[in-house]
């Protein structure tokens, strides 16, 4: 059998609520040269087993089980028996617009330096909005992870950085690779179309990430693995992080500047001080 020109790869992990949504948008691509390897990492729940096993027999469709690891193991898993030459992670609970593969993959077939095609997100779930993803240099990359995970990638890409960092449990395993990536002179292409949609939910694993202490001791664990690239960019990088962080309190600003929120501050006062007479 001939090897596919990308390979979707998905880990799972009970994720029963949104996982069709993401296999059907995986086989809908409109550019049909891939296979869909999905690594079921430990599931329990009786949905997504059922899922699963539905997936199994669809043609193009490999279903590797493991103990629960994670994703950073689970997507490298998935990699070693995936046979494409690119790689698309996926995960389950976000889902693809049908024209992905049609977009990013002639960025990588035009130009060999460019190790990495990535577009624009749309947020779902309990956000909404457009990330507009971009740049790719190690400075930009410093200060932020400034693509999503679901890019479509070289494996020459994967296997020079060394894979997925298992060290990053909670997230930024993804951002330690483009890191890595860039590092070692990959370039990225921006195709600027919402082409991948990024849910967030109550389980979300990225929500957790934020937890303080948690977002703390992954900056860390990055910034350790990354010493003499920070050494190396540490006014730029602290600037950057310094004009993320007030591009944020800006917002937040314009927020509550905005009529309809100051109205909504006025009346919870008058809420506030009705119960405190009664």
């Amino acid at each position: 059998m001939s090897s596919p020109r990308v390979s979707i790869v998905l880990p799972v992990f009970n994720a029963g609520r949104y996982l069709a949504q993401a296999l059907d948008s995986a086989a809908a691509q409109t550019y049909r040269d891939f296979e869909i390897v999905i690594v079921d990492d430990g599931s329990s729940e009786a949905r997504t087993l059922a899922l699963l096993e539905d997936a199994a027999h669809r043609p193009g469709v490999h279903v590797h089980r493991t103990e629960n690891r994670g994703p950073a193991n689970a997507r490298n898993f998935a990699i070693e028996r995936a046979r494409g030459a690119y790689i698309l992670p996926l995960d389950a609970d976000d889902y693809l617009a049908p024209t992905f593969l049609e977009k990013t993959v002639p960025a990588l077939d035009a130009d060999t330096d460019v190790g990495v095609a990535f577009t624009w997100v749309g947020l779902v779930g309990d956000h909404h909005g457009v990330w507009k993803t971009g740049g790719f240099s190690v400075p930009e990359l410093l200060a932020r992870c400034t693509l999503h995970v679901t890019s479509l990638f070289r494996r020459e890409l994967w296997v020079d950085v060394g894979g997925y960092d298992p060290a990053f449990v909670e997230s930024a395993e993804d951002w330690d690779l483009w890191l890595g990536a860039a590092a070692r002179g990959w370039q990225g292409r921006c195709i600027p179309e919402v082409l991948t949609y990024y849910r967030r939910s109550s389980s979300s694993r990225e929500r957790h990430a934020r937890v303080p202490g948690v977002s703390a001791r992954l900056m860390r664990t990055l910034v350790a693995k990354h010493r003499r690239l920070y050494e190396a960019n540490l006014e730029d990088a602290f600037g950057r992080l310094y004009e993320e962080r007030s591009a944020v309190c800006l917002s937040l600003e314009r927020i509550y500047a905005h009529p309809a929120a100051r109205l909504l501050i006025a009346l919870r006062s008058v809420v506030k001080r009705s119960d405190e007479g009664t």
